[in-house]
C-alpha cells in the first residue's frame, strides 16, 4: 500500500490497505495508511481511528500518525477559510523530526520531499538524491523528482522520466509523468509514447475491474494530454479520435460531468482546441461535433470558436454575433481570465479584416502576451486552443513583416518547445529551424505500445449470472441476450431503501419494456422470500432472483469482501451482455430518469 501510495495509486493503496486491516484489525498503521490512501472526508476517520492505537505502536510510528494529525488539523483551518501561511507546516515539522531521530528512514524523508515540492525545489533534490544513494530504484525518487522539476529546469529530471517507467509499468501515472517531462522540454515523440502507454494501461486496468471513466480521472486527463501531443506531432486524426472517445465516454449524474477534469469536459476542450489550430471550420460549426452544455466554460467556448470559424469562412456578420455572445459572459467571475484573452484576440482578428492592420497588430500582441503568461500557469495540457505568439506571427506574414513574425513564433517556441506550428511559421517566414531535443527520441509507433491494452475504453463482457428464479430456474445473462439489462443487487427485503428503489422501478415499466428492458433484483433471499415479493402489486414485473452463496455479487464487485457485507448495485447491461454502467456503493441509485437516458443512448 505504502509503494503504491508513491505512485499515487490510492484506488489499488487503499485495497492493499483494507487487506491489512482484515489482517490485522488492531494494526494502528493500517489506519495511517488508508488515511492517506482515502484523501477525502473519510482520511478524518481513519485518522482517529490509528490515534486511538498510538499507545501500541513504536515512537517512530507515533510520529507518522501525530503527523497526518497536525496535517488534518491545518485541513481544517483551511475549510474555516481562517489565514494561514502553509497547510502543511506542522505536518513537515513532524516528518522533520523522524528525519532527524530515525536518519535511516527513507520514507520519512520521501514523504518530507513530497510536501516540500515547489516551495523549495533545490531542497527537494537534495532530499531526494539522499535517498537514491541508498534506494536508486524507489519510485518515488523518481516520481517525485518529476513533480518537482516539470515547470523548472525539466532536464534535471530527464533520467528519471526515463527510469520511472520501468519501475513501474502497470501503473498509467507512472507511465503517464516521464510524459509530462517529455512534452515540456519538446520530445514530442516521447511524449506520445509515454501518455499513450499510460492511456492504455488505465484502460486495462479499469476492464479489470469493472470501472468506468467518470470514477478515472487518470484516464481522462491521460487521453486528453495524449491528444494535445499528437496536435504537436502533426497527427490531427489521431487528436480528434482521442476527443471523440473522451465525449461519448459514459458518465455519470454523481460524477458531475461538467467539472472541468471530467473526461467529457476535456473531451469538448480537445476537439475544440485541435479544430481551431488546424483550422477545421466547418467541423466546428457542425453542431453534430461538440455536445455544448449550459456551463459558463462551455458558452465561452463555443463563442469563441464560432467566431474564429466565421472569421476563417470569411462571414463578418456571424463573427460579430459570436463576439456579441462572448461579450455576454464578460462578468462571469469563472471564465474572467480566458475571457480577457479572447475578447481581445477576437477584436484583433475583427479589426485585420476590417482593414485596420497596426490596431489589429496592437491588439494581437497584447492577447498574445496574456496568454503567453496564462500557459505558463496553466500548461496541463493547455486550456487556450493556440499559442497567440503563433497568431501574431501569421499576421505580421501577412502585413510584410517577416522578421517581427520571426520574433513571434521565436517567442512561441519559448512557450512550447518545438512548437509544430511555430516551426512551420519560421518556414514560412524563411528562417526555417531544425528540431532540437536534450536527448535523442524514439519512434512514436502505436503497434508497439499494443502491449500496455487497448487504444480506447469500449464496454467489456459483463460477468457470468447464474441466479435462481422464484420457480427454482436458473437465469442467465445468455437467455436474455436481445434485451437490455437493468442488473440490481439489494440488500434484502429487510431493507426498505433497496424496497423503494425496486418500486421506483416498476413504476416506470412501461419506459422498461419500450426500451426493451428486463429488470433483475438479486439479493441473498432465498426463493420462498423472493415468491412473497412478487405477491404485493408494487414489485410485479421485476424478476427477483437469488444469490445464496454470494457468487454473482462478488462477480459484479457488489459484494464486499473485506467487511464481507453486501454491497447495493445497480448496472446497466446492453443487448450484447456489455456492461455499459454501474453504481455500487452504501445506498441504492434512485435516478430512474438517468437509467432511461441511459439505455437510450446505448439502442
Amino acid at each position: 500500500g505504502n509503494a503504491l501510495l508513491h505512485s499515487f495509486w490510492d484506488y489499488e493503496a487503499e485495497r492493499s490497505f483494507r487487506w491489512c486491516l482484515k489482517l490485522e484489525p488492531e494494526n494502528a498503521m493500517c489506519y495511517w495508511g488508508l488515511a492517506r490512501a482515502a484523501g477525502d472526508e473519510r482520511s478524518e476517520a481513519f485518522i482517529k481511528e490509528a490515534a486511538k492505537r498510538k499507545a501500541s505502536v513504536t515512537d517512530r510510528e507515533r510520529l507518522y500518525i501525530e503527523a497526518l494529525e497536525a496535517r488534518e488539523r491545518t485541513d481544517r483551518l483551511r475549510d474555516r477559510g481562517d489565514d494561514y501561511r502553509d497547510r502543511a507546516r506542522d505536518y513537515k515539522k513532524v516528518l522533520e523530526t523522524i528525519c532527524v531521530k530515525y536518519s535511516e528512514d527513507q520514507e520519512a524523508k520521501l514523504l518530507l520531499a513530497l510536501a516540500n515540492m515547489g516551495d523549495s525545489r533545490y531542497g527537494t533534490e537534495v532530499v531526494l538524491r539522499e535517498v537514491q544513494s541508498k534506494q536508486s530504484d524507489h519510485p518515488g525518487v523518481h516520481h517525485y523528482r518529476i513533480h518537482n522539476w516539470n515547470y523548472h529546469e525539466p532536464e534535471q529530471a530527464l533520467k528519471s522520466a526515463k527510469r520511472y517507467g520501468e519501475l513501474a509499468p502497470n501503473i498509467g501515472h507512472a507511465l503517464h509523468m516521464p510524459g509530462h517531462i517529455y512534452a515540456t522540454v519538446g520530445m514530442w515523440k516521447e511524449a506520445a509514447n509515454s501518455m499513450d502507454a499510460a492511456t492504455r494501461t488505465e484502460v486495462r486496468h479499469m476492464h479489470e475491474r469493472q470501472v468506468y471513466p467518470f470514477n478515472y480521472w487518470n484516464w481522462g486527463h491521460n487521453r486528453a494530454y495524449l491528444s494535445y501531443i499528437q496536435e504537436e506531432l502533426g497527427l490531427p486524426e489521431l487528436a480528434i479520435a482521442g476527443a471523440r472517445d473522451l465525449i461519448d465516454a459514459p458518465q455519470d449524474p454523481k460524477s458531475n460531468d461538467k467539472s472541468p477534469y471530467s473526461p467529457h469536459s476535456q473531451g469538448i476542450r480537445s476537439m475544440a482546441r485541435v479544430l481551431v489550430k488546424y483550422e477545421r471550420w466547418k467541423e466546428l460549426l457542425d453542431t453534430r461535433t461538440i455536445p455544448w452544455r449550459d456551463s459558463k466554460e462551455d458558452q465561452l467556448l463555443k463563442a469563441y470558436v464560432e467566431a474564429r470559424a466565421h472569421f476563417g469562412l470569411d462571414d463578418l456578420d456571424a463573427a460579430e454575433k459570436a463576439m456579441s455572445a462572448l461579450d455576454k459572459l464578460k462578468e462571469e467571475k469563472s471564465v474572467e481570465r480566458i475571457y480577457k484573452i479572447m475578447s481581445v484576440e477576437l477584436k484583433a482578428r475583427l479589426a485585420q479584416v476590417k482593414g485596420d492592420t497596426l490596431l489589429g497588430l496592437g491588439l494581437m500582441t497584447e492577447a498574445a502576451e496574456k496568454q503567453f503568461e496564462l500557459q505558463k500557469s496553466d500548461n496541463d495540457p493547455p486550456h487556450y486552443p493556440q499559442v497567440l505568439f503563433n497568431a501574431l506571427g501569421d499576421a505580421y506574414l501577412k502585413a510584410g513583416s517577416k522578421d517581427l513574425a520571426i520574433a513571434a513564433f521565436e517567442k512561441a517556441l519559448k512557450l512550447t518547445r518545438n512548437d509544430h506550428f511555430a516551426l512551420i511559421g519560421l518556414e514560412r517566414a524563411g528562417k526555417p529551424t531544425q528540431i532540437k531535443t536534450p536527448e535523442t527520441e524514439r519512434a512514436y509507433n502505436t503497434d508497439s505500445l499494443e502491449k500496455f491494452g487497448p487504444k480506447k475504453w469500449s464496454p467489456i463482457a459483463a460477468p457470468s449470472l447464474e441466479a435462481t428464479d422464484v420457480d427454482g430456474n436458473a437465469v442467465k445473462l445468455t437467455d436474455l441476450a436481445g434485451q437490455n439489462v437493468i442488473l440490481v443487487f439489494y440488500l434484502g427485503k429487510e431493507c426498505p431503501h433497496c424496497l423503494k428503489q425496486l418500486k421506483d422501478l416498476k413504476a416506470k415499466s412501461s419506459d422498461w419494456k419500450r426500451l426493451n428492458t428486463v429488470v433483475l433484483a438479486v439479493s441473498g433471499n432465498t426463493t420462498e422470500q423472493n415468491r412473497s415479493l412478487l405477491g404485493d402489486e408494487a414489485y410485479q414485473g421485476i424478476r427477483f432472483l437469488s444469490d445464496k452463496d454470494r457468487l454473482n455479487a462478488k462477480r459484479f464487485l457488489s459484494y464486499d469482501d473485506f467487511e464481507e457485507m453486501d454491497l447495493h448495485a445497480t448496472i446497466l447491461i446492453d443487448k450484447e451482455g456489455k456492461l455499459r454502467w454501474s453504481r455500487v456503493g452504501g445506498e441504492p441509485f434512485e435516478d430512474m430518469g438517468f437509467l432511461a437516458k441511459s439505455i437510450e443512448a446505448m439502442r
